[in-house]
């Protein structure tokens, strides 16, 4: 605790340096005016895109030739919109469920209407029901403009592009959504990570710093007494030894994913959930390792003996496994530190939280996937894709171009000021009563309610704007816990680029049945419906779905990402 407060201005340093560079990069030049003055509304058609491959009748470039960074246009707000209004297809969460039955009643979804001049509709699947009713949707024909298709969509945006479902928006981003092509093209490493390897723009993205680490294994200070931990745990032996305690008194140690891979659990045995690196850097898959066999042990083992909740592949929503954790039905909880700080408060209770837990102390960890600059965010992906056959495209562009502009990302990010927040006389924001102690809306549910936490925008990072965090040192110390380990890095995560729209496509063909047999299987494995005697039948299952073709694209489009030639920046 004696250097959380070191921890503290370090990471508000970092943070706040690098936003303000990345809005340098998107405020324009002394010769561009940031506010655009001298800019039609409606920015003209007839420009020649300067994107190589952009109209090539060869098709789109290979990725060999680094492309040109085109000269941006600007857009004024309110833009003329000639009376026509946007539909948007998105998902709405949890937390804003239980305060308004539609986006349209966001308060700061209406500003933005209103500070942008374009009317919305927005559009919700049954939650729960995200991914079929997207499919159901393509089916039927009829997309709205726009879509945050999150990470609903097999193959993502690529495949959407290359089926003719979504806009291919690489020469129209520069022109028609200035600020975010600003703002990718800002450094190199946002660059190469929101273009695909042919240096096709398809989506929007989420541009967020995730660091400090915010997925973490929470514990209650009542557990922490009860069973007189006198550390948190860290190797596997403590946390069984913990478990142990809990299943005497007819708890569960933990309710783990409902696909059964409980990633925080894998990384000891030196392997991701999905694709990762190995130690000599070549493309994995977790599920298809020897050590997967390992891990799935000493799941079904703890099943066995009750550490795992009976019910943790029933379909058990965030919600529902937050009160499990807080009803002491469950020890530990892998969630947002955020979360559980906030809701535990709410109940009058507090947290705990624990390292990446380690087969023996001091293990590096080398699947930290959270990181310092602010960069396309795929831990909570927000994609956002155009409808190809939109009549409405450059409007749907303006509208999504306006939560990269500076006045759009903050109000995204803190709020409307005067109500969510004020500004001192040294220029820093804090947060009102209105968002801080507000009687309807509990402090949990804030950010996705009276301002937008996950959405495709330019976002500052959760030490800065985050009212769970910077409202209580508390929550601040949990938060930033552990950051200054030096046995953790990232080396072995997997970067989460995006492949050539045709290789993607051909993945995901191959990655829908495979993702459905493994989940299948593990849950088989950890309950003991089959045995785990039959582990090398399933590795030759996986291999006849094709396995070994999927980690083929995937490892050639990954040596394909490393030598993509891109622009030069800065």
């Amino acid at each position: 605790m004696k250097s959380m407060k070191k921890r503290r201005l370090l990471s508000l340093f970092l943070a706040m340096v690098f936003i303000l560079c990345t809005l340098a990069g998107c405020g324009g030049t002394a010769d561009e005016p940031g506010d655009g003055e001298d800019q039609p509304n409606t920015p003209s058609t007839s420009s020649t895109p300067s994107t190589p491959g952009a109209e090539d009748p060869d098709g789109p470039d290979d990725g060999t030739t680094p492309p040109e960074i085109q000269e941006t246009g600007e857009i004024t707000y309110p833009v003329e919109t000639n009376g026509r209004k946007l539909t948007i297809w998105c998902p709405i969460n949890a937390n804003q469920a239980r305060h308004m039955d539609s986006l349209n009643e966001h308060e700061i979804l209406q500003e933005v209407s209103r500070r942008t001049g374009i009317e919305v509709e927005f559009i919700h699947p049954a939650t729960g029901q995200e991914a079929e009713q997207l499919n159901l949707l393509i089916s039927g024909g009829e997309l709205p403009d726009i879509l945050i298709i999150r990470g609903l969509y097999n193959g993502g945006a690529a495949s959407g592009v290359d089926e003719g479902l979504f806009m291919d928006l690489t020469d129209k981003m520069a022109e028609y959504a200035p600020d975010y092509y600003r703002a990718i093209t800002s450094s190199e490493t946002i660059y190469r990570l929101a273009t695909t390897n042919e240096n096709r723009i398809v989506d929007f993205a989420l541009l967020k710093q995730t660091a400090p680490e915010f997925s973490r294994i929470n514990i209650l200070t009542e557990t922490v007494d009860k069973y007189g931990l006198e550390k948190m745990p860290e190797t596997i032996a403590d946390y069984e030894s913990l478990f142990s305690k809990l299943a005497a008194d007819g708890i569960a140690g933990i309710c783990i994913a409902k696909n059964g891979r409980a990633e925080q659990f894998m990384w000891p045995y030196g392997i991701g959930n999905s694709y990762f690196l190995d130690e000599n850097g070549e493309v994995q898959f977790g599920p298809y390792t020897q050590a997967y066999r390992e891990y799935l042990t000493m799941m079904h083992d703890w099943y066995e003996k009750g550490y795992i909740h009976k019910d943790f592949n029933s379909g058990l929503n965030d919600t529902q496994r937050m009160n499990m954790f807080l009803n002491n039905q469950v020890g530990v909880m892998v969630n947002s530190c955020d979360q559980a700080y906030s809701s535990a408060s709410a109940v009058g209770k507090h947290v705990m939280v624990a390292n990446y837990p380690r087969l023996y102390e001091g293990q590096p960890m080398h699947f930290q996937n959270v990181y310092w600059e602010a960069r396309p965010s795929f831990d909570n992906p927000q994609s956002t894709v155009i409808n190809a056959k939109s009549e409405n495209w450059e409007l749907a562009m303006a509208y999504m171009n306006y939560f990269y502009t500076e006045e759009g990302a903050t109000l995204c990010n803190w709020g409307i000021e005067g109500k969510t927040y004020t500004v001192d006389e040294n220029g820093e924001k804090h947060y009102t009563d209105y968002v801080l102690n507000n009687p309807d809306v509990p402090l949990a549910d804030v950010s996705a309610t009276l301002k937008l936490h996950l959405w495709p925008k330019l976002s500052e990072p959760d030490v800065v704007c985050n009212p769970i965090t910077t409202s209580s040192e508390e929550a601040m110390a949990l938060r930033t816990m552990y950051s200054d380990d030096t046995t953790v890095d990232g080396t072995q995560t997997l970067p989460n680029f995006v492949m050539d729209i045709e290789a993607s496509n051909a993945r995901s063909k191959l990655q829908a049945d495979i993702a459905t047999y493994v989940d299948e299987m593990t849950v088989k494995f950890i309950t003991g419906a089959t045995p785990l005697t039959e582990f090398d039948n399933y590795l030759e299952t996986l291999k006849s779905l094709n396995i070994e073709e999927a980690l083929r694209i995937t490892r050639e489009q990954y040596a394909k990402f490393l030598t993509k030639q891109i622009p030069q920046i800065g």
